[in-house]
């Protein structure tokens, strides 16, 4: 094929959106062979005084990175680099490279690498999607290590001229968060996952992103065109003027979508109705500059298990205090009526924390959430303290996961109550008011929703979960996704249970799970009576926009489409109906997904 030819090479889509510009091929040219060799004994210290200076200069550039990230960037971005720095300071890892060199007399070098693939083996061998992506952690210091060895400048930076595509075999967390964001139009990668921080950080700052492109970086030149589809996973080389010109457009249609939404209501208002609100769902403190941006109207999902996943050892009560009071405070700052809800430390199932969580055998149906909190009092009663201390600096709500039964809602509420007395009697400020609310993700709790709405001021309906375990099809699981269906009639019966619980006790429910970030299903589920949605800040615009355009008795006969449908309708015909009907209503309805 002549090389000028369109070509379109297809990956993982890890951040939605669209981009055209020309090919900017990343490499590092700072990394050098790593060499290997026997040192004669008399030169053994003389090689220990090397990697001596090697750590030190390491050590200094990732303070001096630390201390410029701590004015630029949210919290959590910085404690990616002081992980990096435990690494690097970690005293087993210390020991076993200096035991490379005085005891097999090897060189710093080659010390270093036979160090950091014995621990790569290590957390790629964990089936925890997480930790396998922390490997790029491990790369990160033995780069800056080698490069200090070697004379080289321990950090890479990306110096782009003039916007451009960004295309590499992977990127490191350094490498990443050091790019000059004004430039970066996309990025296309050979490695990466949905779960790598170039996919954590494109999404937060809405920059397309596809990676798993196996050899994109032998199969392109720079300055080459390049469209990046990373809504759809896909990018295309060399595209035809017809290509370049319908992506033209979609990107225009993005870009007006997100002009428009906030302009004359709040993100989520109906036509006729403000009472519907779209927050957004965050895990770090940088993310909040996406709510204004998107409309956001607060944070309906602060996902504070972060705080233990990019760390390795449990964070402090003042360190969480000063992560959670950070974004309650941003958050106000935005809109004084703005609210953040916490959620309570959700480890378990595919989130798994490097010393505190248990292998099982089923670990989606096994000791996590709530449950692990209350069989940890000491955890808990940390963690209730640092979120109660920060609800003064502004309206916060606390959100207990995975609740299962009544005894699990009733045990938290105690722990509660247990620690404001000892805030009172500490004379520390909190909020004595801040709502106390349960995720229903499991049947059980949506079956129960009465017995439970009389316990919590506020629901909010985790669909990612609820529709896996209802269903019995982990979405992740390729051979069984075609089961994963968000209106199968047994989750809309069970979602229909829980709302009608609520507005029986008076209480709000929102929806957090993916499904409210897709137009045809959230919306329905502001039909069927929850009065938020909840969603990565970068999927607001289109839904705001559907949203917009309809009033409330439009969402009453939306509301009715299942049971208009004949007897034994499937999930996938209820979608089709839904979808079907939203196109007659909605104004460019096509926008809202892309």
């Amino acid at each position: 094929m002549n090389n000028s030819e369109q070509q379109t090479f297809t990956g993982i889509a890890t951040a939605r959106g669209y981009a055209i510009g020309p090919v900017f091929i990343y490499r590092d040219a700072g990394e050098t062979p790593v060499p290997e060799y026997v040192v004669a004994p008399a030169r053994v210290d003389e090689e220990m005084m090397r990697l001596s200076r090697a750590r030190l200069e390491a050590t200094r550039d990732l303070e001096g990175l630390i201390a410029v990230l701590k004015e630029r960037t949210g919290r959590e971005d910085v404690k990616v680099f002081e992980c990096h720095l435990m690494l690097l300071q970690d005293d087993m890892l210390r020991q076993e490279t200096d035991a490379y060199i005085r005891k097999e007399r090897l060189n710093a070098e080659a010390a270093v690498r036979k160090t950091v693939n014995r621990a790569r083996a290590q957390f790629a061998r964990m089936n925890d999607p997480y930790f396998r992506e922390r490997v790029r952690d491990l790369d990160d210091v033995e780069r800056r290590l080698q490069k200090a060895l070697a004379g080289f400048s321990s950090d890479s930076k990306i110096e782009l001229k003039e916007p451009a595509i960004v295309v590499a075999d992977d990127l490191t967390p350094s490498e990443t968060i050091q790019l000059p964001r004004d430039l970066v139009l996309g990025f296309a990668l050979n490695k990466g996952s949905a779960t790598s921080h170039v996919a954590l950080l494109a999404r937060s700052l809405a920059i397309p992103s596809v990676c798993g492109l196996g050899d994109v970086t032998a199969r392109v030149k720079p300055g080459e065109t390049l469209l990046l589809d990373g809504t759809n996973g896909a990018v295309t080389l060399n595209p035809t003027a017809e290509a370049r010109a319908q992506f033209e457009d979609l990107i225009a249609r993005q870009r007006a979508l997100v002009r428009e939404t906030g302009k004359s209501r709040p993100a989520g208002s109906l036509r006729d109705d403000a009472g519907v609100s779209i927050q957004a769902n965050v895990q770090r403190g940088a993310d909040i500059d996406a709510l204004r941006k998107f409309g956001a109207r607060g944070v309906g999902l602060y996902r504070s298990e972060y705080l233990w996943l990019d760390r390795e050892r449990e964070p402090t009560e003042e360190e969480q205090f000063e992560a959670y009071s950070s974004v309650i405070a941003q958050v106000k700052n935005l809109d004084p009526g703005a609210s953040t809800t916490i959620r309570m430390l959700d480890i378990g199932g595919d989130k798994l924390v490097k010393g505190i969580s248990a292998k099982e055998a089923n670990p989606f149906l096994g000791n996590r959430s709530t449950r692990y909190l209350l069989g940890h009092p000491g955890v808990h009663r940390a963690q209730l303290r640092a979120v109660l201390r920060a609800s003064a600096y502004g309206p916060t709500k606390i959100m207990y996961p995975m609740i299962s039964c009544i005894e699990e809602m009733r045990a938290a509420l105690r722990a509660v109550e247990s620690v404001k007395r000892e805030l009172d009697a500490a004379h520390i400020p909190y909020d004595a008011h801040a709502p106390i609310g349960a995720m229903i993700e499991v049947p059980s709790a949506a079956l129960i929703a009465d017995e439970l709405a009389g316990l919590c001021d506020f629901f909010s309906l985790g669909t990612n979960d609820l529709i896996q375990y209802t269903l019995a099809a982990d979405r992740g699981n390729e051979s069984v996704a075609y089961l994963y269906q968000p209106f199968h009639p047994a989750v809309t019966k069970l979602v229909g249970h829980t709302l009608a619980a609520a507005r029986r006790h008076g209480i709000p429910v929102s929806v957090c799970g993916e499904s409210a970030s897709d137009p045809v299903v959230g919306v329905f589920w502001v039909a069927l009576g929850a009065q938020m949605l909840s969603m990565s800040a970068t999927y607001i615009p289109p839904i705001a926009r559907v949203l917009g355009q309809l009033t409330r008795a439009d969402l009453s006969e939306y509301a009715k489409i299942p049971e208009s449908l004949p007897e034994g309708s499937t999930g996938t015909e209820i979608a089709e109906a839904c979808h079907e009907w939203l196109a007659h209503r909605v104004t460019d309805f096509g926008d809202a997904l892309l």
